[in-house]
């Protein structure tokens, strides 16, 4: 009985395996599509988006975030601001710190991307429903778990 134990957990991380290479090719034709339509890179729509859920943010506190060094950071930000879609705010407290946030452009850009995936999901007749989005949330907190375990 192990031996069927064994066989079905080896099957398990294999449709695991083969989930999350789909899942990459998923992600990596939408980083396209966003910077086909938006002419942004999506990691500056992300920052887009996680700034406009959250609200101004310390850079330091946002690059933790994505894992990104404060150095590397720093130049990913002054492209955004090149690109008038990130602005940096000093604080009014501390000379130190300084806030990240979402300049009216980038809004704008992030408020067509919205409409965009919403024309998408109607386009091509999607129903998408609490349930489907629950479980794909907690697939996705379950992979996360898995891939932040070390050994």
């Amino acid at each position: 009985m192990a031996k069927n134990s064994e066989t079905s957990q080896i099957n398990d991380i294999s449709r695991l395996e083969q989930s999350l290479i789909a899942l990459s090719d998923s992600f990596r034709s939408h980083r396209e599509y966003i910077e086909e339509n938006f002419k942004i890179s999506a990691l500056e729509m992300q920052l887009i988006q996680h700034i406009m859920h959250n609200g101004a943010q310390k850079m330091k506190d946002v690059s933790k975030y994505f894992y990104i060094k404060l150095s590397t950071f720093t130049s990913i930000v002054d492209k955004a601001e090149k690109s008038r879609v990130l602005k940096r705010v000093n604080s009014k407290t501390d000379r130190r710190v300084v806030f990240l946030d979402v300049t009216s452009k980038g809004r704008s850009l992030y408020e067509e991307y919205v409409a965009a995936l919403d024309n998408l999901v109607e386009k091509k007749g999607l129903d998408v429903d609490a349930d489907q989005v629950e479980q794909l949330e907690s697939g996705l907190e379950m992979f996360d778990q898995i891939s932040q375990e070390k050994d």
